[in-house]
């Protein structure tokens, strides 16, 4: 483009015709000599400059240096390159309409016309206005800009990785701040994303990825712990908190935090040694001493409140229901009302006298003597601490040794009682609904009957399942337990056990995931059938409290001794009040207003079961997200 267009400044060579489609063009086209003048302009390169002819406008430029480009000396390098080049491609700048002086922004590209002697005889070229797509990309980096000014806040890392269905990782996003928690930089680790991955040691590498193909494979979000080494050497403790945003054909996009917990971590280590020092202090005068979190229901106890007892610590866990459990029958509610009445502020301490069962089977008084140490700011106890202390020898001998054997002898009773109970049972209930099944066989019983055949079938099945329930449990609670310890492969006892649920499952809308089918084989020790019955109660708990459209994932692994299988649901959960009680007998946790059959005894067989293969259950829920039961039981080889 150039000054106005007059017949004296025509070159000395005559110039070419133009095709038509130098008018057709969608872009803007022209050709200008050295000068600046411009000799043709087409009708797209006239809207631009805002005119309505390409006469009027060709009058109208004088000087296009000046005139045209926005910056000071944009002709100028235009030309160079011209010369240098003899062409130019996507020179891009910002420019005034001419006619309304507006700024926008255009693309040019044009070649230098030379006649046979090499002399410039003109310029060709093509304007396009990329104003729009100039305003996006100065949009989409000033909203990049904003991101990271943004995440440059938070203490820690944000991220978003795309995980491919292979479980390979590509960061999408990584704001600035893995530069003071992980020592690297975000371009790093944008264009290396095994980078963060090369921190971790291979185990905590091996644990992240197991925990986040079960996060991606049931659709829920990840929150885990780990430690890292930087790239000079020095240590951090990282909490890792990640939610699946899409899911495409290819993997997963997650998005998260990753927050530097190392202060934490060293105050948590730092508290954890001022315990341990006052609970020596404690036990250098022969007491034992338990520390119990309430919010999760979590106690630890000292080695030597173990000792008291004779008790190792692999003999315990780490749980309220451990020494409750433990507790002499006769004491128990007493003891329930003495620690209420404290947690709820009734009494400025919590004292008790009770009997424990010692691992050799007899009972020792002991007095218990507890503080809070540790409200919420609703007032609700989140910790308490306290004693046990040996009374055995303020109790007569003799007096402790009728109690255990009234005791023993009411156990005895009531499981002889049961079983007289089931057989008595069993005998008009086999009759019933043998009767029922003739019933409901013959061609002869009329239709407006059968319905009635139908329930009275049902419920018979269930009073019998109750039966036999009752009685299983009674058995395991007085150790008259039958087992049988084999070596059982699991898997296929899980597949024996989902065979006779699946089509209860797929009337429920409930689908199953098994995340163990691919791996190598595991084998446990443990009766076969009562395995499957463990399997069978979890996994019917699993189907019947779940939701339409839910899934049960099952996962196991070997972990050193032991082996363990996980059943996960995405039902309702349960809060911290309903999992003190997940274990009780007769416990439905309000299921009973509701059209959920059952006895309540599942679980509390259960876990009688898998203590009596020597093993161990628990469960982790939270209401609204479904729970976890988790089974330990020791390797067939161990």
């Amino acid at each position: 483009m150039g000054r106005g267009y007059h017949p004296m400044h025509e070159p000395s060579t005559p110039l070419p015709e133009l095709s038509t489609l130098f008018d057709f063009l969608p872009v803007g086209a022209y050709r200008s000599l050295p000068s600046g003048e411009q000799l043709r302009a087409n009708p797209a390169l006239v809207k631009i400059n805002g005119y309505d002819s390409e006469a009027q406008m060709l009058a109208a430029v004088r000087d296009i240096a000046l005139e045209w480009y926005v910056e000071p000396g944009r002709r100028a390098q235009f030309q160079s390159l011209l010369e240098r080049d003899g062409q130019v491609r996507a020179f891009v700048s910002e420019i005034h309409r001419h006619r309304s002086r507006e700024r926008i922004w255009i693309s040019e590209n044009a070649h230098t016309v030379r006649d046979a002697g090499g002399r410039v005889l003109y310029y060709e070229g093509t304007v396009e206005d990329i104003t729009a797509r100039v305003h996006e990309q100065q949009a989409l980096a000033a909203s990049e800009a904003r991101l990271r000014s943004i995440t440059a806040q938070v203490p820690g890392i944000v991220f978003q990785i795309h995980v491919a269905l292979d479980g390979t990782l590509r960061y999408l996003f990584v704001s600035e701040g893995v530069r003071a928690l992980c020592g690297v930089a975000p371009e790093d680790v944008l264009t290396d994303s095994a980078r963060l991955l090369g921190l971790l040691a291979a185990g905590e590498r091996a644990r992240l990825d197991a925990e986040r193909r079960i996060a991606d494979d049931s659709g829920l979000p990840l929150m885990s712990e780990f430690q890292l080494r930087r790239p000079d050497g020095s240590t951090r403790w990282v909490q890792l908190h990640s939610a699946p945003m899409a899911r495409d054909a290819l993997g997963v996009v997650r998005s998260g935090v990753m927050l530097d917990i190392t202060g934490r971590k060293a105050a948590e280590d730092a508290l954890r040694d001022s315990d341990e020092r006052w609970k020596l202090a404690l036990e250098a005068t022969g007491d034992g001493v338990w520390d119990i979190r309430l919010d999760t229901g979590v106690e630890v106890y000292s080695p030597r409140f173990k000792q008291m007892y004779g008790y190792d610590d692999a003999d315990v866990e780490d749980r309220v229901e451990e020494f409750d459990q433990r507790t002499h029958p006769d004491d128990v509610q007493q003891m329930l009302r003495d620690r209420a009445d404290h947690l709820e502020g009734r009494t400025p301490a919590y004292v008790n006298e009770h009997r424990v069962r010692c691992n050799d089977g007899r009972w020792k008084w002991t007095l218990t003597r507890g503080l809070v140490i540790e409200r919420d700011a609703a007032g609700r106890p989140l910790r308490m601490i306290g004693t046990h202390t040996d009374i055995d020898e303020r109790r007569q001998a003799e007096a402790l040794r009728a109690e255990r054997d009234r005791a023993a002898a009411a156990d005895q009773a009531k499981t002889e009682m049961l079983s007289r109970i089931s057989h008595e049972l069993r005998t008009p209930l086999n009759a019933v609904l043998g009767f029922a099944q003739l019933l409901d066989t013959d061609p002869k019983t009329p239709v407006h009957q059968r319905p009635w055949v139908q329930q009275l079938l049902a419920s018979g099945r269930h009073l019998l399942g109750l039966v036999e329930d009752v009685l299983d449990l009674s058995s395991a609670q007085s150790g008259q337990f039958s087992l049988d310890l084999v070596a059982v492969d699991l898997g296929r006892t899980l597949a024996q056990s989902w065979m006779m649920l699946a089509a209860d499952a797929q009337r429920a809308q409930v689908s199953f995931v098994d995340g163990f089918a691919s791996r190598p084989p595991l084998t446990v020790r443990a009766d076969p059938r009562r395995l499957r019955q463990v399997l069978s109660n979890l996994l019917s708990n699993a189907i019947k409290y779940n939701r339409a459209g839910g899934r049960i994932v099952f996962d196991a692994s070997r972990d050193g001794t032991h082996v363990q299988f996980r059943i996960a649901d995405t039902g309702r959960g349960m809060d911290a009040e309903q999992l003190t009680r997940a274990f009780r007998p007769f416990e439905r946790l309000g299921a009973q207003v509701s059209s959920i059959q059952g006895t309540g005894l599942g679980l509390a067989l259960a876990r009688q079961l898998v203590e009596a293969m020597n093993g161990t259950i628990a469960v982790d829920s939270r209401p609204g997200e479904g729970s976890t039961f988790t089974v330990s039981l020791l390797a067939a080889d161990a």
